[in-house]
């Protein structure tokens, strides 16, 4: 049933009757979705690396009230999605040091890339089409189909990235685009 219903006691949203996953795509279309996910966030934190952490520490008006947070939670979020997509359940978010700049987060973000890239390219249809179940960090089991929470991964990327470009505007940075549709372009050229 669509929408999901809400419930108000433990706040989350659920489905009154059990479904497959969101989408059914094949691996193909998923490992471009992550080529696309890969290149448009090397995009924005290319931009950001020039980025002091004096400049991730000024206030800022984006919902996670400074850069530094809004990269820790992009950047954790990333790490976080990746170790559980690798059998792990990480308690927490990763750390970073109060004196870490863009570059720094820039570095963290490639070695997730990489982390992501070796899944998705090791990733079977028959895995694809199984449910990963991992313990979140509120220590709460969940299940979801493994399509729906690789495609969850690449539209939080997308949403925060529309977040990095705004904060480095608003810093007076260059600010690139990455429209899905300019990674097509980008395709067809190379």
């Amino acid at each position: 049933m669509w929408p999901p219903s809400y419930d108000v006691v433990s706040g989350s949203y659920y489905r009154s009757e059990p479904r497959g996953p969101m989408t059914i795509i094949g691996r193909d279309h998923f490992a471009r979705l992550w080529t696309f996910h890969h290149w448009a966030a090397d995009k924005a934190f290319d931009a950001l690396a020039a980025l002091s952490p004096v400049e991730l520490d000024r206030s800022w008006g984006g919902s996670f009230g400074t850069g530094r947070a809004l990269l820790r939670h992009v950047v954790g979020l990333e790490r976080l999605w990746c170790d559980r997509l690798s059998g792990h359940s990480p308690n927490a978010l990763p750390e970073y040091a109060t004196d870490c700049g863009g570059r720094e987060f820039r570095d963290a973000w490639q070695s997730i890339k990489s982390d992501q890239r070796h899944f998705v390219e090791a990733l079977t249809p028959d895995q694809l089409a199984k449910d990963l179940t991992y313990v979140n960090i509120k220590g709460e089991t969940c299940t979801y189909p493994l399509a729906d929470v690789l495609f969850q991964c690449v539209n939080h990327g997308t949403y925060h990235r529309g977040q990095i470009i705004h904060l480095l505007r608003d810093l007076g940075r260059e600010a690139p685009p990455t429209d899905f549709t300019l990674f097509l372009q980008a395709e067809k050229r190379s």
